[in-house]
């Protein structure tokens, strides 16, 4: 039963993946490689790392999409965007290990390096 709904959440995080335009899955990536690196991520983590960052950016995407179509006010912008970071931010603290103190500096300079990305 793990098998398969590990199998179908890959094939819907690579389907969204094939999706989404190339800089957005240029950035997705850098961000997935990174983190690896840095907190020492086996493939299992990295597949859901994958997921979960995919599902935010596609989150965010639609939420400025409804936001372009004025169909939520900006309170409800930002509201939903801070429920997006932070139900990404939850699922990375549970698949480091690491405080959300810890992450911070590696979020911080990640923000960077993905605003420079060409």
């Amino acid at each position: 039963m793990k098998r398969i709904i590990l199998t179908l959440v890959l094939l819907v995080t690579v389907t969204v993946t094939f999706g989404q335009n190339k800089w957005q899955q240029k950035q997705i990536n850098h961000f997935v490689n990174a983190t690896k690196t840095e907190f020492n991520l086996d493939d299992a983590q990295t597949k859901d790392l994958t997921s979960f960052r995919t599902a935010m950016v596609l989150d965010y995407f639609s939420l400025q999409k409804k936001a372009k179509a004025n169909e939520i006010t900006k309170d409800e912008k930002k509201a939903q965007s801070k429920e997006i970071s932070t139900t990404f931010h939850n699922k990375l603290i549970k698949l480091t290990g690491k405080p959300y103190k810890e992450l911070v500096p590696f979020m911080n300079k990640m923000r960077e390096e993905l605003k420079n990305l060409k």
